[in-house]
């Protein structure tokens, strides 16, 4: 008889370890589907931003000359003179705009001096030491003033943090 009783112990004690498992198993598993929902909502909240910069610099009369068509002219200018703070003002910090126009071969920055044998805009200057980078690019049109054409580009719109 004292058998029988033992064994009932080592069968409740061995359901309770079987128990005690899966409820840890279940913790860890519901740990790792949180992290991964963590994970998405981070990957587009960033593709949002992405788009939302892209469509902003599209639909804006600064950089564009209606239609989505981006202006060689209005680039080269704002390349040059314009604070890379006003426009984090409106769009936020942490973020990179490169337009290249391919009717070159090769990248030819454009600045003041070099209008109009260039073909690459950077907006708000590449960091090089920026962490967790996240880039997209964008078919594009570039509107050449000079040679009265349109040629077509990429854009590529990159944040970090």
């Amino acid at each position: 008889m004292a058998y029988k009783g033992q064994s009932e112990i080592m069968e409740y004690i061995l359901m309770v370890v079987f128990i005690v498992a899966a409820i840890i198993g279940i913790i860890i598993f519901l740990t790792w589907w949180n992290l991964q929902q963590f994970q998405m909502d981070a990957f587009k909240n960033r593709q949002d931003r992405i788009i939302g910069i892209g469509q902003y610099m599209m639909g804006d009369y600064m950089f564009t000359n209606g239609d989505s068509v981006f202006d060689d002219a209005k680039l080269t200018a704002i390349n040059a003179s314009m604070n890379c703070d006003d426009l984090q003002k409106i769009l936020g910090t942490n973020w990179y705009v490169k337009i290249k126009a391919l009717d070159m071969e090769g990248e030819k920055p454009c600045r003041w001096n070099d209008y109009p044998n260039c073909n690459v805009w950077s907006i708000c200057g590449y960091k090089e030491n920026a962490k967790d980078r996240f880039g997209q690019n964008f078919p594009v049109n570039v509107y050449r003033k000079v040679s009265d054409k349109t040629a077509l580009g990429v854009l590529y719109v990159e944040v970090y943090s």
